[in-house]
């Protein structure tokens, strides 16, 4: 069934007010976050509604986040693509693309296409009478994905939605993650696997205990030049 006029001329005023939103009103949001949270944020970044930063931020030029709380001192790199994310805090985030989205590819229905299985009219009509395939999945609440604390995402890394990737987990460059990522494990790889830890269990152990990303910038700054020294990290604390 063809789009009415109606829907469409409403469709066209949406997106009228949301480029005029972009180039006369978001600048001066945009410096309003800045300032209130202490971040830097580049040219040409855009944060969509239900966008946090928590403090001490650094978004990249070019990066597009919705839906994304971004924890304390954590950085995303120019050019990431992001929504439906919680971050915690010292991460750092390279481009990463968020893939939201899925299809019916193991007998779950005949077609691919949304339109047979989803009542959402995605692209502006379905055939469906009720939704018979969940088309996203959530990590946790109302978000597709769930990236902890200390964890370093390199360049050009997609994560599925539904991956929660652990405190102090690394993710090589260019991977494809789409299963979830224990604390302190080193995943790379299409799809990600497990290559190694970055410290041993004992060691895990206790940093997942203290887990220092949450004990304030005071005491940080305080043990900071005992993070040079694992070995002798937690005699020093």
């Amino acid at each position: 069934m063809m789009e009415s006029f109606g829907a469409f001329a409403v469709r066209k005023l949406r997106d009228a007010g949301s480029v005029a939103y972009r180039i006369i009103a978001f600048p001066f949001v945009k410096i309003g976050v800045e300032r209130k949270t202490d971040s830097i944020i580049g040219k040409g970044v855009y944060l969509y509604k239900g966008t946090k930063l928590s403090g001490r931020n650094y978004i990249g030029d070019n990066a597009m986040l919705a839906g994304v709380d971004v924890g304390y001192s954590t950085y995303i790199a120019p050019g990431a693509v992001m929504s439906g994310t919680r971050i915690g805090s010292y991460s750092c985030i390279g481009d990463v693309r968020t893939v939201i989205g899925r299809h019916p590819v193991k007998g779950e229905n005949i077609a691919i296409h949304p339109a047979f299985y989803s009542t959402a009219k995605q692209f502006g009509y379905t055939y469906a009478k009720d939704t018979s395939y969940e088309e996203v999945k959530y990590a946790d609440g109302d978000r597709f994905i769930v990236i902890g604390s200390d964890v370093w995402i390199g360049f050009g890394v997609m994560i599925t939605d539904g991956v929660t990737i652990g405190d102090g987990a690394v993710i090589g460059a260019g991977s494809l993650v789409t299963a979830d990522v224990e604390p302190y494990a080193i995943y790379a790889g299409t799809p990600a696997k497990k290559i190694g830890m970055r410290f041993d269990d004992a060691t895990v152990g206790k940093l997942l205990e203290l887990r220092w990303w949450d004990k304030g910038e005071k005491w940080i700054a305080e043990h900071a030049q005992l993070y040079s020294d694992p070995a002798g990290f937690f005699d020093g604390i």
